[in-house]
């Protein structure tokens, strides 16, 4: 099990995009936007025309990149190139890798089930609103990155995302601890008549992530948590990954959400501290 993965300073928010043939409508600027359901749409599938790039303005650390519910098929790719001025020279580059998770190893499913590849299955990853990520082995310092996706036999005929994420992820010295939790939050109405018939005002469901982080030092405490709770509030976004390395939970294990309630930075014992988190998913 790998240490946990928080992300939560977004450059995205603040940069310049540019790049590709997107809809009028449905502009490349809605990857900034919080909310994964308010979606940038492609004008086309063709190969080679959806892509964009951020510019920061300044060299930044980048140590991860994302995009939430797309919807390239299990055939799409994507690529991802951190730059200083020429993306044909790039200090990091992924080169063209699927864009689905990986979630069964071929051959070990059960019996009578099949998914192509190892892949999540489409129904499935719709519930999710399926999430591409890659973790880069190290930060570098870029003032540029550039995504491109490539699925041009898709079925709809354009590609589309949702919230775009580009920052340097934070993955604590010390792993969340046990006692942490993931649940289904249904806040659906139901009223039984006097007849006994049941009577449903259904809401979207989503999920909480609770977990607890002790024994860091001052320095990693207030450099992240302290920070991140100062930036984020209640009402901004963040993205927590229990597990980065377990690609068979990946998408049951990683929330992209908001903080839900405010918690101390508590001083446990002599130089150590600790703080809980709740996460609530957006949509």
């Amino acid at each position: 099990m790998g240490n946990m993965l928080i992300v939560y300073r977004n450059y995205l928010d603040a940069a310049a995009l540019s790049g590709g043939a997107w809809s009028e409508g449905l502009p490349l600027e809605n990857l900034a936007h919080p909310h994964p359901s308010r979606i940038a749409r492609s004008e086309g599938a063709a190969s080679g025309s959806c892509w964009f790039e951020a510019d920061f303005g300044a060299r930044s650390p980048v140590s991860f990149a994302g995009i939430l519910n797309h919807n390239l098929s299990q055939r799409g790719a994507w690529r991802v190139r951190l730059h200083n001025g020429d993306a044909e020279q790039p200090e990091l580059d992924t080169g063209m890798v699927p864009i689905w998770p990986r979630v069964v190893p071929f051959g070990t499913g059960h019996w009578g089930e099949f998914q192509w590849g190892g892949h999540l299955d489409t129904r499935t990853a719709e519930t999710y609103g399926i999430g591409a990520y890659a973790l880069l082995p190290a930060a570098r310092r870029v003032r540029y990155v550039r995504i491109d996706l490539e699925d041009p036999d898709n079925s709809a005929g354009y590609l589309q995302a949702g919230r775009a994420l580009i920052a340097p992820a934070w993955t604590p010295s010390v792993n969340l601890q046990y006692g942490w939790s993931i649940e289904q939050v249904d806040e659906s109405r139901i009223v039984k008549s006097r007849g006994g018939q049941a009577y449903f005002d259904a809401k979207p469901k989503y999920r909480r992530l609770r977990f607890r982080i002790e024994h860091l030092d001052i320095d990693e405490m207030l450099a992240n948590a302290y920070e991140l709770e100062r930036l984020k509030g209640t009402g901004g976004d963040i993205l927590a990954m229990v597990d980065p390395e377990d690609t068979a939970h990946l998408h049951r294990r990683t929330v992209y959400g908001r903080i839900a309630e405010t918690t101390p930075i508590v001083n446990d014992v002599y130089d150590r501290y600790s703080k809980e988190f709740v996460i609530e998913e957006l949509y």
